[in-house]
């Protein structure tokens, strides 16, 4: 008998590398990102509703996570979208379990997003190819396809959705959060970018925090929030390897080499006042629940 349910994780993800390389006549930033999906994540349950009387889809979210229940919700979004391109789907149920902070630059709403887009099409015996969701992920936004790529770590161009793995190396991250949001549109329209830049030069074989770890937002988003260029120095201080902002912000993580320095840093941040957590890399395998 074929599933009327399923349950999947949504892993945030962090920018070790985003470089803006300059404006394209489209009015969207070229890009150069590495994107890491870590092991914070929502929970995304999607039923199908094959009842009688039932005739209406149905968003529940759950969590102290504020996000919008109407049709700017990503999940609504991506199941109108999955809907228009396969014809017309039973009602749906999708609960959303909310842990990823929103405005925090870990890109929720887009995983949120794209797990509608992968339980939807399990749930209808695999209708479209990981290609297929991938271009119904880039309607939807840049970092959507990331999400639905199958692999924790990739080099993203373009506007971040021309994805090419990544080698993934161990390591913990302390996620800071400073205790507001930041938006991303605000973040680009102050961007100050005077003329096009050539991508980094990045060696795949090792580590990334052992070469320099860039976020062209930060000059920008530090001058306004000074907070979160403290925090970066902060766990610096506390033993990381490297700190970061990621995307736009407002978090920012630091990247210890154990486990145990990453809990210690973490207890610190708490005690200045912060919410911190420690996470590590994603295993794809996590994806599919039950």
């Amino acid at each position: 008998m074929r599933s009327e349910e399923i349950s999947l994780l949504a892993p945030a993800k962090i920018n070790l590398v985003l470089s803006i390389l300059h404006r394209r006549a489209d009015g969207y930033h070229e890009l150069y990102t590495v994107f890491q999906k870590i092991s914070l994540c929502d929970r995304v349950q999607i039923s199908l509703l094959r009842k009688p009387g039932v005739d209406k889809d149905v968003l529940e979210i759950y969590g102290d996570i504020v996000v919008p229940k109407n049709g700017g919700n990503l999940c609504l979004r991506a199941l109108k979208r999955f809907s228009k391109e396969v014809g017309p789907l039973p009602p749906v149920k999708i609960k959303l379990y909310k842990k990823i902070p929103t405005g925090a630059g870990l890109g929720g709403g887009s995983s949120d997003a794209a797990a509608v887009l992968l339980g939807l099409n399990f749930l209808l015996n695999n209708p479209l190819s990981e290609r297929a969701l991938l271009r119904l992920g880039r309607d939807l936004g840049a970092d959507v396809p990331f999400f639905i790529f199958s692999h924790p770590t990739a080099l993203g161009r373009g506007i971040g959705d021309e994805l090419a793995p990544w080698p993934c190396f161990k390591a913990w991250y302390v996620l800071v959060f400073p205790g507001f949001s930041i938006s991303t549109a605000w973040a680009y329209q102050n961007l100050r970018l005077t003329s096009s830049q050539k991508p980094p030069n990045y060696e795949p074989a090792q580590p990334l925090w052992h070469q320099g770890l860039i976020n062209d937002f930060e000059p920008v988003v530090f001058k306004k929030y000074p907070v979160l260029k403290d925090i970066k120095e902060r766990l610096r201080q506390l033993g990381a390897v490297a700190s970061l902002l990621s995307g736009s912000g407002a978090t920012v993580f630091g990247i210890f080499l154990s486990a145990m320095k990453a809990h210690e840093a973490r207890k610190e941040m708490g005690k200045q006042g912060f919410k911190a957590v420690v996470t590590t890399n994603y295993q794809e395998g996590d994806l599919l629940c039950s």
